[in-house]
């Protein structure tokens, strides 16, 4: 296999460490272990000392579900272009580790004559997140970063929109802070792992508690 062209600026290395570090919560060590690579090998990859292979940053990217191109500093140029595209940022959200949020989807069927702007009487889907989820599980660890994002965007479209700034000065805010957050990844749920006798026992595992919540909030009542 190849060598991999890291640029002067480290970024593969920067993001491994971020990615050791931050996201996978390893020491240098037990991070060496999990990709089965000598730790001096591991810190001179961090460090830009040493290039890795190319089945080496292959590797690394499978064992820890992030993207080749997030790991090699390689630069986002996809775009919101189709519905097709719009439900994939979708499943990638479902999908993601990092943060969580609540789905709420209200279906009803408006009789004529219901008053349109009433939520009891319209369809909808609501999405809550919560800035602090990390508190309960700190595995969400861009719990805060994810509101702070949806804010600074809403906020940016509305100045554009209501003609508080230039298109150029909007552009140009959004991509500094693509740029900003472009350093963090975000790994995947990957349950390829998990069997079909395992899956079929987390199931009944899952609806027997669900079971023995809804029997405790009736007898509570």
């Amino acid at each position: 296999m190849g060598v991999l062209d890291i640029n002067k600026d480290n970024i593969f290395g920067e993001r491994l460490k971020i990615l050791r570090s931050v996201v996978m919560k390893k020491t240098q060590k037990e991070f060496s272990e999990l990709l089965g690579i000598p730790q001096p090998t591991l810190s001179a990859y961090e460090s830009g000392k040493n290039k890795p292979a190319i089945d080496v940053v292959i590797n690394i990217a499978e064992k820890c579900n992030v993207s080749l191109d997030w790991l090699c500093g390689r630069e986002s140029t996809s775009h919101l272009n189709s519905m097709g595209d719009l439900m994939s940022i979708f499943y990638d959200l479902y999908d993601s580790k990092e943060f969580a949020f609540k789905t709420e989807i209200h279906d009803r069927i408006s009789l004529e004559g219901d008053d349109q702007n009433d939520d009891t009487t319209r369809n909808w889907i609501r999405l809550t997140f919560y800035q602090n989820e990390n508190r309960y599980d700190n595995s969400l660890i861009y719990s805060q970063d994810i509101c702070n994002i949806i804010k600074t965007a809403y906020r940016h479209h509305n100045e554009l929109i209501n003609y508080d700034c230039s298109q150029e000065y909007y552009d140009n805010q959004k991509k500094s802070r693509i740029t900003d957050y472009n350093e963090f990844p975000i790994t995947r749920i990957d349950m390829s792992d998990i069997s079909e006798d395992e899956r079929v026992e987390k199931r009944l595992a899952k609806l027997k508690a669900e079971w023995e919540e809804e029997l405790k909030n009736q007898n509570e009542k």
